[in-house]
């Protein structure tokens, strides 16, 4: 970040902030949301992205997921600016790097971390595994990420490796965060640097590094001792605050619920948004697969009931967010993609919401829900029900199934009452 001379209520103007490259319209409105820093009653680039960024949950785990859950539309504009703001870079030469000219940058209670942590697992194709599914599904491979923060909670790389990193790709991570670390920081040394225990594997390779920067900058791995300690720690707080968040999110659940039911369209929001954060807060603590299963659900069912609040009737009715919430359910949990069906409706969307209730039926656990069905029919029939007519309901059939290429598409699959409602009406002229 570049100096600034002039300050006014904490904020410095456009003109003389640095943002490396990204829009500084987009930048400036960005900070005007995010909540000040408490020491330095500032807010800039580093506060975005400690809140916005890079894997949120490991740098500040309840207001980084806020802040992306609840603007979806400025994290997407940030990334976008972010990514050709990093393709324009150009790319350092690690091996030939003159490390030993940022000893001058050495600031005398400066250090680092270096830590590597376990993210999950993911598929042949990349996709991620659910933990409950690793052992069942073919060609798993865990993700590691390794990164290094500052004294200041700052990161200053998270470099993602599938399996376990070799020692080429500890060092290159370490050289990065000297030399090329995440914008805004800048290339730099600390006074300190301590490397987590379970690196120490890589200790040849990284001595031979590290011993030929000079004083006043020194290293050393962490002790076992240390690393169980700060284990035993995590652990600890992680496990109280997954239960605590979860009781409050249920809580906030409950109130948005009994909200709705007197149609209270704002209090409604205000607790499922509530619930959300606190969903949030639970899946930022590493909580175990039972957990993180229940908080999913959860999640799910919140985005859901949000969008059922948004489609109440009267003022305030919002199609545009119910369908977005409607989204956000059926990918937290593809059983809930039914919800997007009556805003795609309001918006005139009518293939979109057949869509969405055709993907809801094509699942085992909905293929015998009745209200879908009978909304799938409505629709496909323009609210006139399957014909008593042998004429009219074969032609339709033979329309729906066979010749709307996109129609017949989207009933591909679908077993259960739907099947069991058209077969009785056949059975009718047999």
């Amino acid at each position: 970040m570049a100096p600034s001379t002039t300050k006014s209520n904490g904020n410095r103007s456009k003109k003389e902030m640095d943002f490396g490259g990204l829009d500084p319209v987009m930048m400036m409105r960005l900070m005007n949301q995010i909540p000040r820093n408490p020491v330095t009653g500032t807010r800039d680039l580093t506060d975005i992205t400690k809140y916005c960024l890079f894997f949120f949950y490991l740098i500040d785990p309840k207001f980084g997921y806020r802040y992306m859950e609840e603007h979806p539309e400025e994290m997407a504009q940030l990334m976008a600016e972010y990514n050709k703001s990093e393709a324009s870079k150009p790319k350092l030469d690690l091996s030939t790097y003159d490390y030993n000219a940022l000893i001058s940058t050495i600031l005398p209670d400066s250090f680092w971390v270096v830590q590597l942590e376990h993210m999950g697992h993911v598929d042949k194709f990349g996709n991620p595994v659910e933990p409950n599914k690793v052992n069942t599904a073919p060609n798993t491979k865990p993700v590691f990420t390794i990164y290094c923060y500052d004294e200041q909670g700052h990161y200053r790389i998270m470099d993602e490796v599938t399996g376990l990193p070799d020692s080429k790709a500890v060092l290159r991570s370490i050289q990065r965060a000297i030399a090329e670390p995440i914008m805004p920081l800048k290339p730099g040394l600390p006074k300190f640097l301590m490397i987590a225990f379970k690196l120490t594997p890589h200790a040849e390779t990284l001595k031979q590094f590290l011993d030929s920067i000079p004083q006043p900058f020194y290293w050393r791995f962490e002790t076992r001792d240390e690393a169980q300690g700060v284990r035993d720690g995590v652990h600890d707080l992680n496990e109280q605050g997954v239960k605590d968040s979860m009781a409050l999110a249920e809580h906030a659940k409950l109130r948005g619920n009994q909200a709705f039911s007197r149609k209270d369209r704002d209090s409604a929001l205000k607790s499922y948004a509530e619930a959300l954060r606190h969903i949030v807060d639970v899946l930022s603590q590493r909580p175990g697969p039972e957990e993180k299963t229940k908080a999913t659900r959860l999640r799910a069912i919140c985005y859901a009931n949000r969008a059922a609040t948004h489609m109440l009737p009267g003022t305030g009715q919002d199609p545009q967010k119910a369908l977005a919430d409607g989204k956000s359910a059926e990918t937290v949990d593809p059983t809930y993609g039914k919800r997007q069906a009556a805003a795609n409706e309001a918006l005139g969307n009518k293939d979109d919401a057949l869509d969405a209730i055709a993907r809801g039926l094509r699942r085992k656990e909905l293929e015998n829900d009745v209200g879908l069905v009978d909304r799938l029919i409505e629709l496909m029939t323009d609210g006139k029900g399957l014909s008593d007519d042998e004429e009219t309901y074969k032609n339709w059939w033979l329309d729906v199934s066979i010749n709307d290429a996109r129609s017949s598409e989207r009933l591909r699959g679908i077993q259960g009452e739907w099947k069991k409602r058209c077969a009785a009406q056949l059975e009718k002229w047999i």
